[in-house]
């Protein structure tokens, strides 16, 4: 809660809590209206910086952290495309994310997931591990990839996991159920995968829509089909009305006695599905998160093939590894990048002042 409250007290609440995937209780913290996470996220803490004066460069890529006698003393970078500069620094934050959009990388180390879409922005390509790597840096469960099951693959978009934790379903190309949806993403990746279509589609009514301020996004960008009627729906999705109707029935009593006999949900089922209209969106499995990286301590510095701390050197974020194993459960991102986020600006600052 320490976490929560932090940035409750820079305005940025997430006192909205649903449940994901893999678990038993709600403990995924959202933002109060319900919208996606991520951009709340990055539009509240970039306030902050800006807010406090605190100088933000654009078109500008770091290409090398440079080192002096063993210490790192700043980073190389090339600013719109042409200007090369030296900055000088008493100690360097790597926060440079993972490298989900790096196929290259990912199917060295996975070869099974060539061929699939990424949930990730174009500049997760792993920049920032190569650079450490360049200093001695080690890195830990670089084949750990985790793929998320419930991605719109035109556009690569996650589709995100409160959807199902808020009550919808996923079914196939005959209008049936065919896996616990709340199960953890690599079960439910593979139940999606068993299919010979190797896609679903996530089903959902208005009381869904209604507390899952993310769907109106998903409306705008195109990826939401509805109808007043489940036999409409039906008909738009081209899966039999019979099937489908019946589908929902089961699903319906069997959050109302609280027992999924079918599949064995136990989670997201606070709401049936009966208030029109009646909404769907296409999605198939896309990776979505790299759990391997650098190897850091608990202080967020970045350690060699001895396991010592390259001096000057910190990271957080997902261009560390190591701190999710080999999967991890919605919301555990948001825990890492603000908890490790700060403790590399705490440590860090305190390495250099104790180093003046």
């Amino acid at each position: 809660m320490q976490l929560i409250g932090w940035l409750d007290s820079i305005g940025i609440r997430l006192n909205n809590l649903t449940i994901t995937g893999g678990m038993s209780e709600k403990r995924t913290h959202r933002p109060e209206d319900g919208s996606a996470v991520g951009q709340y996220l990055v539009d509240g803490l970039l306030k902050n910086v800006q807010e406090q004066g605190i100088p933000l460069f654009v078109n500008a890529k770091v290409t090398e952290i440079t080192q002096n006698d063993g210490k790192v003393n700043g980073v190389k970078v090339v600013f719109n495309e042409t200007d090369e500069k030296n900055i000088t620094a008493d100690a360097v934050v790597v926060t440079t994310g993972g490298f989900g959009s790096n196929m290259d990388l990912i199917t060295e180390s996975r070869p099974d997931l060539e061929g699939y879409v990424t949930t990730n922005q174009e500049g997760s390509t792993g920049d920032g591990i190569k650079m450490i790597e360049a200093l001695g840096g080690t890195t830990v469960d670089m084949d750990q990839i985790q793929v998320h099951p419930t991605v719109q693959q035109e556009q690569s978009y996650l589709i995100g996991e409160s959807v199902r934790g808020e009550g919808a379903i996923l079914i196939n190309n005959e209008g049936e159920r065919f896996t616990n949806e709340l199960d953890t993403r690599d079960n439910v990746t593979a139940a999606i995968n068993a299919l010979s279509e190797k896609s679903a589609t996530l089903v959902f009514d208005s009381g869904v829509k209604s507390r899952v301020k993310a769907i109106e996004q998903y409306e705008k960008m195109g990826f939401v089909i509805s109808a007043d009627t489940i036999e409409a729906l039906a008909e738009k999705l081209e899966v039999p009305a019979d099937n489908l109707k019946a589908t929902l029935d089961t699903w319906n009593s069997s959050v109302n006695k609280k027992d999924d006999a079918e599949f064995g949900r136990t989670t997201g089922m606070d709401n049936d599905l009966s208030t029109a209209p009646y909404y769907a969106i296409k999605i198939a499995p896309g990776i979505h998160y790299t759990m391997g990286g650098v190897n850091i301590n608990t202080n967020t510095e970045v350690l060699n093939k001895d396991g010592e701390p390259i001096t000057g050197l910190f990271a957080a974020g997902e261009v560390a590894g190591g701190l999710h194993g080999q999967n991890r459960i919605g919301g555990n991102s948001v825990a890492e990048i603000i908890i490790f986020g700060r403790q590399a600006g705490i440590q860090s600052a305190e390495f250099v002042k104790a180093n003046k």
